[in-house]
């Protein structure tokens, strides 16, 4: 076997290679390297974000309200309030890495719903003055510059790993290599840029109910 960080990277770079066996093998670098943050980041993008789970700015999506009427399928929002408007298109998405892929591949170019929490849904229908559900609809592009997003940051942070003299070889990390993985404030502070503060919503696949947007 060769160095499994070039193999990574190679794997990054190659337009044919799935986004979720390369975050399976980072997984397995991050852990034997004991870098904790950057296991826990590949652990949410392949399981998803958890409650209480900062999710990186890179998921913000921007998009259009729209609310489910039964004579006329999705009709779009009006807000007086532009501030407001604007503060509920924009959401992070904490959904997993495969579910954003299988919303991405059956979307064949057309809007992805994401479904507003309970919450969210009584507001938006309070400033409304009709009760029904909301969504935001966004278009798929957006998923897809996700998955893309991922896939650069885990071709960076290889390059990182290799300029610190960090290669392994096959599944194996030295001691050394480990012991400057750890003690590299570079490679365990990756992860801080990625986090913003936005709200967060999951996404689901139109339904039947969305053929109007």
């Amino acid at each position: 076997m060769g160095k499994i960080v070039l193999d990574l990277q190679l794997e990054a770079l190659s337009k044919d290679s799935d986004v979720l066996n390369l975050l399976r093998k980072a997984y397995v670098v991050a852990r034997k390297l004991k870098l904790d943050e950057f296991e826990e980041w590949v652990n949410s993008e392949l399981n998803g974000y958890k409650d209480g789970n900062k999710i990186p700015e890179y998921r913000k999506v921007k998009g259009e309200v729209k609310g489910w009427n039964p004579y006329h399928g999705w009709i779009p929002m009006i807000m007086k309030d532009t501030e407001i408007e604007n503060m509920i298109s924009e959401h992070l998405v904490s959904d997993s890495i495969p579910n954003l892929k299988n919303v991405y591949d059956s979307a064949n170019g057309s809007n992805a719903t994401l479904q507003f929490n309970a919450g969210m849904n009584n507001l938006l229908s309070k400033l409304s003055d009709f009760n029904t559900k909301y969504a935001l609809m966004i278009s798929a592009n957006q998923i897809y510059n996700i998955m893309e997003r991922v896939r650069n940051i885990v071709l960076d942070w290889s390059i990182t790993l290799e300029e610190n003299d960090i290669l392994g070889e096959g599944l194996q990390f030295t001691k050394r290599e480990k012991d400057i993985a750890v003690s590299s404030s570079t490679i365990n502070n990756y992860t801080n840029n990625f986090y913003g503060d936005v709200r967060e919503t999951q996404i689901q696949q139109d339904t039947s109910e969305s053929t109007q947007k």
